[in-house]
């Protein structure tokens, strides 16, 4: 079976897309303080636990420069820590103080507002289907290395 033709301007509606994402969720987070690749910092750092820059920086394929400032902006805004690793002194492990614990959940309802806002038209088994197609194509396109574009949210 012939593969179907791919319409060349898919890269650019994605592109376009996240940006109208980005600049919704930036908007939506800004009365405290945060943007997307902060949110995205912060949502691992609730999932993970603890964390190091490294496993930031592949989690999210942000670049070295683009997650020091994001982890430096989370340390003075006062929502995360960094101690010295106990295994390897060389490496500082980052987690979530009370405040980020505390503005994280306000964030998240922020976040949640800007996406029903971003996703009103769309049916339950549309946003179902792109979940599960953008899941895919993501899945299958890892990066094994980040780009340094990636400075954007997380």
């Amino acid at each position: 079976m012939a593969r179907p033709r791919v319409n060349l301007q898919l890269g650019l509606l994605l592109r376009q897309s996240h940006e109208r994402a980005a600049r919704s969720l930036n908007r939506a987070l800004l009365p405290l303080g945060l943007t997307g690749r902060h949110f995205g910092v912060l949502l691992l750092l609730r999932r993970e636990g603890v964390s190091t820059q490294r496993d930031l920086i592949r989690l999210t394929g942000s670049d070295k420069a683009g997650m020091t400032r994001t982890v430096e902006d989370l340390e003075r805004l006062g929502y995360l820590r960094r101690t010295q690793s106990a295994n390897d002194k060389r490496v500082a492990e980052l987690t979530l103080t009370e405040k980020g614990v505390e503005d994280f959940a306000t964030a998240q309802r922020l976040a949640s507002g800007a996406a029903e806002e971003l996703f009103e038209s769309f049916a339950p088994a549309e946003l179902s289907t792109l979940e599960e197609l953008l899941t895919r194509f993501v899945d299958e396109s890892a990066p094994s290395t980040p780009t340094s574009d990636q400075d954007g949210p997380a």
